[in-house]
């Protein structure tokens, strides 16, 4: 359901929340932990240009202004979103508070895939090494909050990651797992003091009119249809193995007869390992009936700790 969007009651809380734009790390297909700091791509500079009607239209309505404070991080890809989204160019009125980063990944930041974390984060009492614990970001997401939005004496804006993006939303009642666009601005209203929230998602139509959309506090559950690494190594592992290609990492070859089967299991492989530009790296190939993969020293880790997790066998 779409609301259009009224100015706000004295006594009424607001906080509006949006994720950074799409980064060089989103583009390829790799996590983001809190370390890490890709910069924006041209993509997401104009998602985050276009967040800015949104904050025009909040603007006229009286909701926010260039004095509304801003909370962000000091990651490049927050800082850059918040100014395009507000369009204060210097900064003004902004707020770093390191505990809306994004959770620390560890040792595999930047390099475990998006399509693949969804099957390691399925793996019960399993974290990869060094990696914050969720519990612990969730409590300095939570903390964060809390003292900002008890001292706010008006609405407040808060310019996040993706995970913290979806701890922010489940603090405000939608269960874990929402699913979080680059650069879409989220309103948070809460007219009990903070009893009770309602989430809504903006946007604004052609004729430059701003909507809401409240969303469900509970979220359909969408089956993914991809392939997943596990079929791919309990289906080929009787043909594979990992060789040392350099000190530098190892080579995953895999024989396969079927011929029509060889580009998409390449394709497969090389977004689960590797990230969606595999192809600009040269890291795959399909040489006769054989299918290879190059991997650095922790794409080659991330392999074996999640075949050995599953209980899986590659030869060496």
């Amino acid at each position: 359901m779409n609301e259009e969007v009224k100015s706000p009651s004295a006594d009424e809380l607001h906080v509006i929340f949006i994720r950074h734009g799409r980064t060089t790390d989103n583009a390829k297909g790799v996590i983001s932990g809190g370390v890490a700091d890709p910069d924006l791509v041209p993509e997401g500079r104009d998602q985050a240009k276009e967040a800015n009607k949104v904050y025009k239209a909040l603007e006229a309505k009286g909701l926010v202004n260039d004095d509304t404070p801003l909370f962000t991080t000091d990651r490049t890809r927050a800082v850059d979103t918040a100014k395009f989204f507000t369009g204060r160019e210097n900064g003004e009125n902004f707020t770093t508070d390191q505990r809306l980063l994004e959770r620390l990944l560890g040792d595999w930041d930047s390099k475990l895939t998006e399509r693949l974390q969804k099957e390691v984060k399925a793996i019960d009492g399993f974290s990869p090494p060094n990696e914050e614990k969720p519990a612990e970001h969730k409590a300095h997401v939570v903390e964060c909050l809390d003292q900002r939005i008890s001292g706010a004496n008006g609405p407040i804006i808060m310019v996040s990651h993706g995970g913290t993006t979806r701890r922010i939303a489940a603090y405000f009642g939608i269960e874990e797992g929402l699913e979080v666009q680059n650069a879409v601005p989220h309103h948070a209203v809460s007219k009990d003091g903070g009893k009770s929230w309602e989430i809504k998602k903006f946007s604004v139509d052609n004729k430059g009119q701003l909507h809401e959309e409240v969303l469900p506090k509970q979220l359909p559950k969408a089956a993914s249809t991809a392939r997943t690494l596990q079929s791919i190594l309990e289906e080929h592992a009787p043909k594979a193995s990992l060789s040392k290609a350099s000190s530098d990492g190892d080579i995953l070859t895999i024989e396969i007869d079927n011929k029509e089967a060889r580009d998409p299991l390449a394709d497969d492989l090389g977004q689960l390992l590797i990230g969606k530009f595999y192809k600009d790296e040269n890291a795959v190939s399909v040489e006769g009936a054989s299918v290879a993969i190059k991997l650095d020293k922790v794409q080659s880790e991330i392999l074996q700790q999640f075949a050995k997790l599953k209980g899986i066998a590659i030869s060496a």
